[in-house]
């Protein structure tokens, strides 16, 4: 197993590369503790924004003329890849995340530290103390030495001295753009039951939906909206035009309180427009992607109490198959 610290041609911006016989991943430490790269035999699976890094995660403009964070949408620098964040997320008192951006947990420093274990590297990254949600967000990657599967655990820790209630979130963003022009190409929630997705909002268009064998299918469409899913049973995937793709499992908790009307998965998806968006405070969406996210059920926190969510990691390329 490897494992180098790489140059972004920003001294702020730090990259710290692991790789073993099938993966490689790239975390970029300094901007939420993302993981901003996920090669599977060397093709890659995540999303990045080319207007703030190149493939290899290379700054293509300097980070002093990334947008500065003022709170609203227009002024997040997303540069893609997969991050941790608390929900529910909102706008409208205390117990809602308004972000992103904020400065500590999506926009701010995480702290890396690395050590290995018997089977490969535990890899953990850990955000500052938030002040305004209570919390402290860690992710701790377990690398293997060999396959093409890994485990993230995220925990939220109530770093505040009162009582606060959060669910953990990740979101995962992948390069959808290949799939606009194949049909079979969607991402896939596995459910039971038959509820219908829950409408968390469109912004261009109609998010469709359709339901094939135990699973909703989202294929690559020309819209921008939002679906959760109540039912989930523990796995939602990016299913490629050419058989790649990115599968994350999970273990919903029965009878336990979710965010978003009870969406234990969600999907957001989005198509480039020639402006901003006047429903996300001038957001720009100049991007084809989509977000695989995983969310925990509500806890409340008392202080020094933590959550945790365990998600498997299952990358899939067409030169050879994932481990199962």
């Amino acid at each position: 197993m490897l494992s180098r610290t790489l140059d972004s041609g920003d001294p702020a911006l730090p990259l710290h590369a692991v790789a073993n016989d099938r993966l490689r991943l790239v975390f970029l430490p300094t901007i939420g503790g993302r993981l901003i790269s996920l090669r599977v035999d060397g093709r890659e699976l995540l999303w990045h924004n080319p207007a703030l890094l190149d493939d290899e995660s290379r700054t293509v403009v300097p980070m002093s003329s990334w947008p500065v964070v003022d709170g609203t949408f227009a002024s997040w620098a997303n540069v893609g890849g997969s991050k941790s964040w608390p929900a529910p997320q909102g706008w409208n008192g205390a117990d809602q995340w308004q972000g992103p951006p904020d400065a500590v947990l999506d926009s701010g420093e995480y702290a890396w530290r690395e050590s290995p274990t018997d089977d490969g590297l535990l890899l953990s990254l850990t955000s500052a103390d938030d002040p305004r949600t209570g919390l402290r967000i860690e992710r701790r990657f377990e690398i293997p030495h060999a396959g093409a599967e890994f485990v993230e655990t995220l925990a939220l820790t109530n770093a505040s001295d009162r009582p606060v209630r959060w669910a953990p979130w990740e979101v995962c963003q992948v390069d959808i753009d290949a799939g606009a022009r194949a049909q079979d190409a969607a991402v896939v929630v596995a459910v039971k039951g038959r509820l219908e997705p829950i409408d968390l909002g469109d912004h261009h268009g109609t998010l469709a939906t359709r339901r094939v064998d135990g699973h909703v299918e989202v294929p690559v469409q020309d819209v921008i909206g939002k679906r959760g899913f109540a039912d989930a049973t523990g796995s939602i995937a990016w299913r490629g035009p050419d058989g790649e793709g990115l599968e994350l499992r999970f273990e919903p908790v029965a009878h336990a309180e979710y965010p978003d009307h009870g969406s234990r998965a969600e999907v957001w998806m989005q198509t480039p427009l020639p402006g901003p968006l006047p429903s996300l405070s001038g957001m720009r969406v100049d991007a084809r992607l989509a977000e695989l996210e995983v969310l925990g059920p509500l806890v409340t926190l008392e202080p020094g109490g933590s959550t945790e969510l365990v998600i498997r990691w299952i990358a899939r390329s067409t030169t050879r198959s994932a481990t199962r």
